[in-house]
């Protein structure tokens, strides 16, 4: 069987070369294709380009139930296989029923850099000099966590937090903040801790935000999905409240203890969420 990868955001071809890069592939039970020989059409969310007939179709969601990903609901309700972290609040926010054969799971994510994923082999011999990061860009939406994030940042730098803060779209005249990053690693490598705060609070959703972090050996200080500690190891990262009126406070009493590192949740990342193996599942059964 021979599958072709499609999507919202990207080409087919840099789309297989950043599968081939993220996940580890011990075999060759599957077969991939940039050309119109295939049998199985894999889809990120929706597909700008048309699919062959008679192809089946497997969607994987990769953004939160509100996300303007969704205006086409076609890979909603048409796909022979839908992979998607809360069909309930998906149906409920699209107004839509799911079709083909629904699977709940946590979001399947590529990590952000685009490296090959062999760079990660030994982060937790690198030497953590510095105590936290926070890597956030100027995005402001009046939706989900975009301005609580911001809210948090200027809290920050309201404090004399120990910190170091890296992202794109900022004018920042405080010392701490470091300007943007080419590799995201560059911002997490050296750092026990750094601040990761999702998009969203939906169940199973659980993004690079979460992930750069772990696969850095770096600890996660994170909001998002509540059921986080039922799909990774809890004692590898920590969470905070972003309502709390004491944010600050809180962030200064994570980080005045050692980190434990994130080696654990990277190995679950690495075999529990591969989707070469969620394919073959699929595939051949």
């Amino acid at each position: 069987m021979k599958i072709k990868f499609f999507s919202d955001y990207e080409v087919s071809e840099n789309l297989l070369i950043r599968f081939k890069a993220n996940y580890k592939v011990d075999d060759e039970v599957l077969t991939f294709t940039t050309a119109d020989d295939y049998d199985y059409a894999v889809v990120f969310n929706r597909a700008n380009d048309p699919l062959k007939p008679g192809a089946k179709v497997i969607t994987v969601i990769q953004e939160p139930s509100w996300s303007d990903a969704h205006q086409n609901k076609f890979y909603l309700t048409n796909s022979d296989y839908i992979l998607v972290h809360d069909p309930e609040l998906f149906e409920k926010n699209n107004n839509v029923k799911l079709g083909g054969k629904i699977i709940e799971t946590p979001a399947f994510m590529f990590y952000h850099d685009h490296v090959d994923h062999s760079f990660y082999d030994h982060t937790e011999q690198i030497k953590k000099e510095k105590k936290l990061s926070m890597i956030v860009s100027g995005l402001y939406f009046n939706i989900a966590n975009y301005h609580k994030r911001i809210d948090v940042l200027v809290k920050i730098l309201e404090s004399d937090l120990d910190i170091d803060i890296y992202g794109r779209g900022l004018t920042i005249q405080d010392p701490r903040y470091k300007g943007d990053l080419k590799y995201k690693y560059t911002g997490l490598l050296p750092y026990e801790y750094s601040i990761a705060i999702e998009n969203s609070n939906e169940k199973n959703y659980i993004t690079e935000k979460f992930v750069d972090c772990v696969l850095c050996n770096t600890t996660p200080i994170y909001n998002g999905a509540p059921n986080l500690a039922e799909v990774y190891d809890q004692r590898y990262y920590r969470t905070i409240s972003l309502d709390s009126p004491h944010i600050v406070q809180d962030l200064k009493e994570i980080i005045v203890h050692p980190a434990p590192g994130s080696v654990i949740n990277k190995d679950i990342y690495f075999e529990k969420y591969n989707l070469y193996t969620k394919l073959k599942e699929i595939i051949y059964g």
